[in-house]
């Protein structure tokens, strides 16, 4: 079994030359047989007419005799034509007439009777010493005298013809070789001209390092052909850069958020290790390092959730829920710690939405403690629940300071804070909205956030249906 070649190069230069090579053969096949068949019927013709012009001679003759003195008459008449053959045949079988230069054994076919004009139906086909077939035909020629006829038979011996075909079928052997040579080293300057795109292209690729994301690959001079694949790898060098910057952002937000915690315990530490102190000092610091603790647990398990979301190995376990329910069931969680600030948490609408159960209470909670930290005392939360008919809408509204234009799309970033005096919070690691926008992926739906100026702040989720 043939195998191509694994150069593309080669694999183009071979097919061209496939391709080449069949459409010359076979338009040298053709031209070959079609001058044969060609010449056969121009020698045909040639035979039917020599017929005549011999029958016109045999005409003017008034004896046998008139023939043979005359017969340089009808020698003239294929004379000039190579491999003509000529025999007049008198009634009783003598050969009056003949010019037969290599002595051909050429039989004497059926004579075509004087008064019928020849055609292509009497003539024979007969076998030449060489084993060449050539044409003959034989016909019966009224004297002057109307009164006798002769068999006038003419042949054209097929060599000469076989000799000429044979030189053309060398021709158009060389003929094909050439083509053939010719097109492989036209096609294989055309395929390196070519590919030298694909190899510039290639240079730019390999230059592509991670301390150089931002270059990209230079379309202009590219075949139409590589434009769109030129594209698809500058939008992923693209997004390449951009998860790149991400993560440098977020080791950077990870190391950042991980020291706080650690050098509050370390300072504590230190410092009650100064000195001797009574036991409820020390049981202070114990429950101050307890909460730093916690809230290192708290990041670890939701960089943990993110990390295997990101990966897909989070399994969901999805069945139809009354989403005011759940949501009441979260506010009623919250109704001490949003008492003892004054605010109001109301619940309206009805939907049903298919989700995780745990992940919904889940995403509902981060975003009922993102609204209570920033909805001022004495201000209501309104939490609305809403059937569409693609779906269902759960939307968190709180008044507040408003959020910045251009902090909207950022929300949903890890670790991302949009108030920088929160910098530090103790109870926020910039994680909560991207946990939320995480799980919305998973179940297919989608996380918005909206903050018009003096408007209240509002995060919408939508379940589709």
């Amino acid at each position: 079994m043939m195998r191509w070649p694994a150069s593309l190069a080669a694999r183009l230069v071979l097919a061209f030359v496939l391709v080449a090579g069949v459409m010359l053969t076979g338009a040298g096949t053709y031209l070959y047989y079609a001058l044969n068949a060609q010449l056969r019927a121009t020698d045909d013709a040639m035979l039917l007419g020599k017929i005549v012009q011999l029958r016109h001679c045999a005409r003017d003759a008034r004896s046998i005799d008139d023939i043979v003195r005359d017969a340089h008459r009808y020698t003239e008449v294929v004379s000039g034509h190579d491999g003509l053959i000529l025999r007049v045949i008198a009634p009783d079988g003598r050969t009056l007439v003949e010019a037969n230069p290599e002595g051909e054994p050429v039989a004497a076919p059926a004579a075509v009777p004087p008064d019928v004009m020849a055609s292509d139906s009497a003539l024979h086909t007969w076998w030449s010493r060489t084993g060449i077939a050539s044409r003959a035909i034989a016909a019966q020629a009224r004297l002057g005298n109307h009164h006798e006829t002769v068999t006038v038979l003419v042949a054209q011996d097929g060599d000469s013809r076989a000799a000429l075909m044979a030189s053309y079928r060398r021709h158009i052997f060389l003929a094909v070789i050439a083509g053939v040579a010719a097109v492989a080293l036209l096609s294989l300057w055309l395929v390196r001209s070519t590919l030298k795109g694909l190899a510039r292209i290639g240079r730019q690729a390999a230059s592509v390092v991670p301390s150089q994301l931002d270059t990209r690959l230079t379309l202009e001079g590219a075949p139409r052909e590589l434009s769109d694949l030129l594209a698809a790898l500058n939008a992923m060098l693209t997004r390449l850069q951009d998860g790149f910057a991400r993560l440098s952002q977020f080791s950077a937000d990870l190391a950042h958020d991980f020291r706080t915690p650690l050098a509050n315990l370390v300072g504590q530490t230190e410092v009650t290790l100064a000195h001797p102190r009574p036991a409820e000092e020390y049981r202070a610091v114990l429950e101050s390092s307890l909460e730093e603790y916690a809230r290192l647990s708290r990041m670890i398990e939701d960089m943990l959730f993110l990390a295997r979301a990101d990966h897909a190995r989070v399994a969901l376990s999805v069945t139809p829920l009354d989403a005011r329910h759940e949501i009441q069931v979260l506010v009623d969680y919250f109704e001490a710690v949003a008492a003892d600030r004054d605010i109001a948490i109301q619940v309206s609408g009805n939907g049903r939405v298919r989700a995780d159960l745990t992940l919904l209470r889940r995403a509902i909670n981060n975003l009922l403690d993102n609204a209570l930290r920033h909805t001022p005392g004495g201000a209501r939360i309104d939490v609305a629940v809403q059937a569409l008919p693609h779906g269902t809408s759960i939307a968190v509204r709180n008044p507040g300071p408003g959020i910045p234009a251009a902090s909207l799309p950022l929300l949903f970033d890890r670790f991302y804070r949009g108030d920088p005096a929160r910098a530090n919070s103790e109870r926020s690691a910039g994680l909560g909205l991207a946990i939320v926008h995480t799980i919305m992926d998973l179940h297919g739906g989608t996380a918005q956030a909206s903050s018009p100026p003096g408007g209240p702040t509002e995060f919408r989720l939508l379940f589709p249906a």
